[in-house]
């Protein structure tokens, strides 16, 4: 499938590992793979997470306000989606199909032939991470102009789209040259609906207006 694989890691984390490679055509592309074993791993923690909550509010009438099994299941769901690299790839085209028409937004192309619920093969993206101030200065990026517009970014997401980047970490935002705005790791989407949608507006421009 790869012409070239670089077996060191450009990032690792608790489920997964990043790897960058090249296709035969010559494309670059970063290769997201799943841990051995992690599923299991998380099935058995979550279990076990489960089942403190549920003693907890039956023993402790403070922990009962808060609905800790709830809490736990929605946890759960969280993550065990994050596990689905067949979601994350579709998660990805979504905000790719969203932000289609800006050009100042790059959400990479999903290589499918390469991809399965346990490897991500995802274009690569170059650029200088969101908080390398210096970086950002040295390739001649406006940061207020970026500031401002990664911000209607985001609120178009949530307001418009009711799909949102739910990790917004700077390890997840790329700025190309020209100010580009490279968006990776899809794992963990919000959805709105509209409803909460337009509370949330109101709410943002009752805050403007004070």
């Amino acid at each position: 499938v790869f012409a070239q694989f670089d077996p060191v890691p450009l990032a690792a984390a608790s489920i997964g590992q990043a790897h960058a490679a090249n296709l035969w055509d010559g494309t670059e592309v970063v290769v997201k793979i799943r841990r051995p074993g992690v599923v299991e791993q998380v099935n058995e923690d979550l279990e076990i997470l489960n089942e403190l909550a549920a003693t907890a509010s039956r023993h402790w009438k403070f922990a009962d306000r808060y609905d800790l099994p709830g809490l736990v299941e929605e946890f759960s769901q969280t993550l065990r989606k994050e596990l689905d690299y067949i979601r994350e790839g579709h998660n990805a085209e979504k905000f790719a199909a969203n932000f289609a028409g800006d050009p100042f937004v790059h959400v990479p192309r999903v290589i499918w032939e390469a991809t399965t619920s346990r490897v991500l093969t995802l274009e690569r993206i170059r650029g200088i991470k969101i908080n390398d101030l210096e970086g950002l200065d040295e390739q001649g990026t406006d940061r207020r102009w970026l500031a401002h517009y990664a911000t209607n970014v985001v609120l178009k997401m949530v307001c418009e789209d009711g799909f949102f980047h739910a990790d917004p970490h700077p390890g997840n935002f790329f700025i190309e040259p020209q100010g580009v705005i490279g968006l990776i790791d899809f794992g963990m989407v919000g959805v709105l609906d509209e409803q909460t949608q337009g509370l949330l507006a109101e709410l943002l421009i009752a805050i403007n207006h004070q």
